[in-house]
């Protein structure tokens, strides 16, 4: 495969001339790589193959992460600051609510609600337990939201 690359390069000199060639072929070896990686990634088996091993691996993690018991409950809300706190009441209020509804709830803009329930989230996982908040995309009205719920065994351990 003949391939044909013209690049302008302005130098004063000529060791800034091989410098800057010396970068321009830097990022097409870098570039080539990149697509040679891609191409040989639309092979379907080797697609499957991933999805495969990474939904073994989600499978793994989800085993090995515990449930929720009271003790560990109550350790879990003592550490939460009073918004993640009135998130997780709105949630456990409602059952299920979406981000909109919790937008106007809170008054949080849609960031700060995905991004302190993600910070709940990451402190289950850091106690070794499962995700607090679980999310899924539902329609409504012809909308994408996303809506949460509480995870099974954590609200059976809230009081």
């Amino acid at each position: 495969m003949d391939s044909k690359i013209t690049v302008n390069i302005e130098a004063d000199d000529v060791n800034s001339l091989c410098t800057k060639l010396y970068s321009e072929l830097q990022r097409y070896n870098a570039l080539r790589h990149f697509v040679e990686y891609s191409i040989g990634l639309m092979d379907e088996d080797s697609l499957r193959s991933i999805e495969r091993r990474i939904k073994e691996r989600r499978r793994e993690l989800g085993a090995w992460l515990s449930t929720w018991d009271e003790s560990s409950a109550e350790r879990f809300l003592r550490k939460l600051n009073p918004h993640a706190k009135r998130i997780l009441e709105l949630i456990r209020q409602r059952g299920r609510i979406t981000k909109s509804e919790l937008m106007r709830a809170t008054g949080f803009n849609p960031m700060e609600v995905a991004g302190r329930i993600a910070g709940m989230n990451n402190m289950a996982k850091k106690m070794g337990k499962r995700p607090v908040v679980l999310r899924e995309m539902v329609r409504l009205d012809g909308e994408w939201d996303v809506e949460y719920r509480l995870e099974e065994s954590f609200s059976r351990s809230m009081k």
